[in-house]
């Protein structure tokens, strides 16, 4: 019943696991690989009409300035160059 209640608005259950002694849930492999979970993951934790939700946290992408040097001629290789170095 809950898989059909939410389903219906959006969601998509993806399989069932189980909270152990100490609060630890595994999130199975297959759907890590998906959402490119690694170890030390961080989540928002989102209580949502009865339901948790885990949303992961998305790192901020660093920020880089160029300098502001002229490219020299070595920058723009013709394709033999860049291929085989004549």
């Amino acid at each position: 019943m809950w898989a059909e209640l939410h389903y219906k608005r959006g969601c998509t259950v993806v399989g069932k696991t189980k909270m152990d002694e100490r609060g630890r849930i595994l999130i199975p492999l297959d759907q890590r690989e998906k959402l490119g979970l690694k170890a030390g993951t961080e989540f928002d934790l989102i209580r949502q009409d009865g339901a948790l939700v885990l949303k992961p946290l998305l790192v901020e992408p660093l920020r880089v300035e160029a300098s502001h040097r002229k490219w020299g001629k070595e920058a723009f290789l013709d394709s033999g160059e860049a291929t085989f170095g004549e």
